[in-house]
């Protein structure tokens, strides 16, 4: 199992987000709440083409519903981030729930970083431009921004930023570290061709000249 250099969970927790969800809410209720007791308390049906009560129920229910689970939806969604030895991981329940991984081969360099949500990315989120890259945010405005080697760029948001700095420090010098490590290993495992070449070369030429000496000795006593 690969050592955690780092790890967050972050979810929507903006107050601001919740009272714009239950306005909503109250906006869709209020109107079908009102038109039913009009009708049937009050005897007195609501605007100048109302809707029957059955329907009002049912469109009501619908309504409700349906901004329920949008809401029900936007609790359950979560940041999750993981750093290991072996790369950067990323999911986004429910809507990406395996994990995305990230190699330190596959990035150039990368950057902790102040950013806008809304200026940058258009909101939170699950976000993608074409000029700014992709975004995967939930709150904040501190993100690690990660440059890939084929142009592409990713901001991850995080609350953590002393913890994720270190962890990609030590991240990035492991993958340093190991092309090192690397090339001492080819280097030592090359063939070593040059310095055998020369020995052989070496002894031929001495084994033609002392040749030639006894060829010339041969012929001088002769």
């Amino acid at each position: 199992m690969e050592k955690v250099l780092f790890k967050e969970e972050q979810r929507f927790t903006q107050w601001w987000m919740w009272v714009i969800m239950t306005v909503i809410l109250l906006a869709v209720l209020i109107p079908f709440a009102y038109g039913i007791y009009s009708q049937e308390v009050l005897g007195k049906p609501y605007g100048d083409n109302p809707m029957s009560t059955e329907g009002l129920v049912i469109v009501g229910t619908f309504s409700v519903l349906l901004i329920g689970g949008i809401f029900f939806f936007w609790m359950r969604a979560r940041l999750k981030t993981k750093i290991t030895v072996g790369g950067i991981f990323v999911s986004y329940p429910p809507v990406m729930n395996k994990w995305k991984k990230f190699v330190p081969a596959e990035i150039k360099k990368y950057e902790v970083r102040k950013y806008s949500a809304v200026r940058e990315f258009g909101g939170y989120g699950m976000k993608g431009k074409k000029k700014t890259g992709k975004s995967y945010t939930v709150s904040g405005n501190t993100g690690l921004q990660l440059y890939f080697r084929n142009g592409k760029k990713l901001l991850i948001g995080t609350q953590k930023k002393q913890a994720i700095e270190y962890a990609m420090e030590k991240l990035m010098s492991n993958r340093i570290d190991s092309h090192v490590d690397e090339i001492n290993t080819a280097e030592l495992e090359r063939p070593k061709f040059g310095r055998k070449a020369k020995k052989i070369l070496v002894i031929l030429a001495v084994e033609i000249v002392i040749a030639i000496l006894i060829l010339v000795l041969v012929q001088i006593f002769k």
